[in-house]
């Protein structure tokens, strides 16, 4: 039995050090477009509810590629800082929107650079550097061509599938699922669905939930749904998230939605950095 004493001492620990940040990594079953402009949207939702955000693009795409992030050519990436310290580049751009945004790496050969124990371990001091001045880490993530998440660290946080309703979509997603499981073994991953209705989501999610339980034996969590509304695209064209151009739009009241629930559940799956 736990005594009350070391029940308040434990109490106040966390008092002092105060919230861990949440790191929330997002794999995507979406096209780029699709997902960057969720990505976007929730995080500038989640900015507008009071919390620090970064964004975190972690997948092995071009400088170029990224700019709807606005990531800045002359910004520096995670693995840079530690391959080459002398450049001494900024590592972390505020946007207009009111979220930051930092990139992990740049091209698809950097990869094979992450293997390196040293190497991991010095980009991680950094990482986590980063998300200890942040309430929410948004990690925009791919797996690696041996099929394990960009970063070790983020195998303790929470991991979602953003999907939408096309047949591809779907058959992506569980196939990321199915990667993840052989990595990091059997655990809950929650389920995003974009471009779909409420009755539509909730039958796609119970579908692969039920596929998930019967074959790789984890249990699915649904974590919410983006409906298809064309004020996302209008927004986008206005380099404007959705809750602050069309604040009473279906679209602005499922972001806010998904971003009430991850302030609340503090993540979504009891996510907080190791």
């Amino acid at each position: 039995m736990i005594q009350p004493h070391k029940d308040q001492a434990a109490g106040l620990r966390r008092l002092m050090t105060g919230p861990r940040p949440r790191v929330i990594s997002l794999l995507s079953a979406a096209s780029k477009t699709e997902h960057a402009r969720f990505m976007t949207n929730l995080a500038a939702s989640l900015h507008r509810q009071g919390n620090k955000v970064l964004i975190m693009e972690a997948t092995s795409t071009s400088m170029q590629e990224v700019k709807h992030y606005g990531i800045d050519e002359n910004q520096g990436t995670l693995l840079e800082a530690v391959m080459r310290p002398e450049l001494h580049q900024p590592l972390i751009n505020h946007g207009s929107q009111g979220y930051s945004v930092a990139k992990l790496l740049s091209g698809s050969a950097a990869h094979r650079f992450l293997h390196h124990e040293n190497t991991m371990r010095h980009i991680e001091r950094i990482f986590s550097a980063m998300a200890s001045q942040h309430d929410v880490i948004l990690v925009d993530a791919a797996l690696t061509i041996q099929d394990t998440m960009p970063l070790n660290i983020l195998n303790h946080g929470e991991i979602l599938i953003h999907m939408t309703r096309d047949a591809s979509s779907i058959t992506q997603a569980y196939s990321l699922i199915k990667q993840l499981c052989q990595q990091v073994g059997r655990r809950s991953f929650g389920i995003v669905v974009s471009h779909a209705s409420e009755s539509q989501a909730r039958v796609i999610f119970n579908n692969i939930a039920e596929v998930a339980r019967r074959h790789l034996y984890i249990e699915l969590s649904f974590a919410g749904l983006i409906p298809s509304d064309e004020h996302l695209g209008i927004a986008a064209k206005l380099d404007r998230s959705v809750i602050d151009a069309f604040p009473m739009t279906r679209a602005s009241a499922a972001f806010k939605a998904l971003a009430g629930k991850i302030d609340h559940n503090h993540g979504l799956l009891e996510t907080s950095l190791s």
